[in-house]
């Protein structure tokens, strides 16, 4: 009779925190960092001690960003420019990242552009598809080839994708946009599999209605009705760009070593909503 196997059995296997909790010295890379969603995330990185490279294809955003950061927390940061659907550019800001900070431990794919055109199919332009899916899609892949080598040979590495609640909860007249972000989540979890005996995990962040600068410049041109898409929202309110970089910087902390593949829904519930016109506020009927 076999002897009855242990907890220490069953879960061995990588040490996920041998040597990496903490975050000290830590390479990041930010992509989409000069601004909104993007800010918020490397700037958390930038106070808790990671080496912060703030990518952005607006060099003059970037190195703005990049200044801003180091001066709001002290930190170290790095401003470096890359079209993310180029892969070659990519490569370029890579190699000076690496050079100047070292191995990137932790990558955050959060580069993407809000699309502006609404139609139907018929009308969709197929520069307009190829675009998105090159800027999101492509931008994303392109990232992850580069950082994933080094993330192998040390045995630790978090690739973190910031996707939309519109991968979830699709829209219409949206095709491009909705397509792009449900992509990515295909590219989490296969490359979740591919790189989960190698110490290395691969998430995706689904934002809800996040009160970045290009939403509220929308809703002030009367593009977005910030009122009742908050009232939409279970909670009652937009998400803050900050909410979104505490998850990031969970998932790139040691201790979320055994969560990869996962999609985390940041939206204050509204991917789970049923009717968006039913009121959230009392119960339908009255309480006997």
């Amino acid at each position: 009779m076999l002897p009855a196997a242990s907890p220490s059995d069953i879960t061995s296997g990588q040490d996920w925190d041998q040597g990496v909790s903490n975050s000290s010295g830590k390479g990041v890379v930010v992509t989409g960092a000069a601004a909104g969603i993007g800010y918020a995330i490397a700037k958390r990185f930038a106070a808790d001690a990671y080496r912060t490279a703030v990518v952005d294809l607006d060099e003059e955003r970037a190195c703005a960003a990049a200044a801003s950061i180091a001066e709001e927390t002290g930190g170290m940061t790095l401003a470096a420019t890359a079209d993310v659907a180029d892969f070659e550019s990519c490569r370029a800001a890579h190699d000076r990242i690496v050079s100047e900070f070292g191995p990137v431990s932790v990558l955050v794919n959060n580069a993407g552009i809000m699309s502006q055109r609404l139609g139907r199919i018929e009308a969709l332009p197929p520069e307009h598809f190829d675009d998105l899916l090159a800027i999101h899609v492509r931008g994303a892949v392109n990232w992850a080839r580069l950082v994933t080598s080094a993330m192998r040979e040390a045995k630790f590495g978090r690739i973190i994708n910031i996707s939309s609640g519109n991968a979830k909860l699709a829209v219409p007249y949206r095709l491009a946009y909705v397509t792009a972000k449900k992509a990515i989540l295909g590219i989490t979890e296969a490359l979740a599999l591919e790189t989960a005996r190698d110490g290395i995990t691969v998430n995706a962040i689904l934002p809800g209605y996040i009160a970045t600068r290009t939403l509220l410049d929308r809703a002030d041109a009367g593009i977005l009705d910030k009122d009742s898409f908050a009232e939409r929202t279970p909670v009652g309110r937009w998400g803050r760009p900050d909410e979104i970089a505490r998850v990031a910087a969970f998932l790139a902390d040691a201790d979320s070593g055994f969560i990869t593949g996962s999609t985390l829904v940041v939206d204050g519930g509204i991917t789970i909503r049923g009717d968006p016109h039913e009121d959230l506020s009392h119960p339908p009927y009255p309480q006997g």
